[in-house]
């Protein structure tokens, strides 16, 4: 016959061993869950990030097409100088007003013409967002006068923020 102090060691032994087996189980799912949830919070903050990335693209590029449909009429014999001398002109281009092609509003959005700054057919457009953004284009120029006919892809440029640590 066992005794009773046989048969308590036995039982205490086997479970000795099981509950040390749960608690590692249950912490390898815990530390799984864990970094599953930290790979979901990183794909969101990418996602949020280029989809502000691509707003504040859009956002340029609707201002320089803003700039291009203002330059028209009376304003685009401005489009011959550079922004620079916009003021000096006087006489020759006498109907034209520079502050219409200095800053403009798209929906919310204020953007301002850092230069203008023309070279035969085609000329250089910088532009900035209040929100700080800043982008140059290029403009291709009709050849018989001076009326854009197609506003070129954006080249970013670096802001003052993203220069500094």
């Amino acid at each position: 016959m066992i005794s009773y102090r046989h048969r308590g060691c036995c039982q205490n032994t086997t479970a000795g061993l099981v509950l040390p087996l749960a608690l590692s189980a249950a912490f390898v799912i815990l530390l799984g869950s864990t970094s599953l949830h930290s790979l979901a919070l990183l794909s969101r903050s990418r996602t949020r990030i280029s989809t502000a990335e691509r707003m504040r693209v859009d956002q340029l590029r609707s201002a320089a097409q803003h700039f291009a449909q203002l330059a028209t009429d009376s304003h685009a014999c401005l489009l011959t100088w550079p922004s620079s001398s916009w003021n000096d002109l006087g006489f020759q281009c006498a109907d034209a007003d520079p502050g219409r092609l200095q800053q403009g509003t798209i929906g919310e959005d204020v953007w301002s013409l850092i230069d203008w700054v023309p070279s035969g057919d085609t000329g250089r457009l910088r532009l900035r967002l209040d929100a700080g953004a800043r982008a140059a284009f290029l403009l291709a120029l009709d050849p018989d006068g001076p009326v854009v006919r197609e506003v070129g892809p954006m080249r970013p440029l670096v802001t003052v923020e993203q220069v500094r640590p």
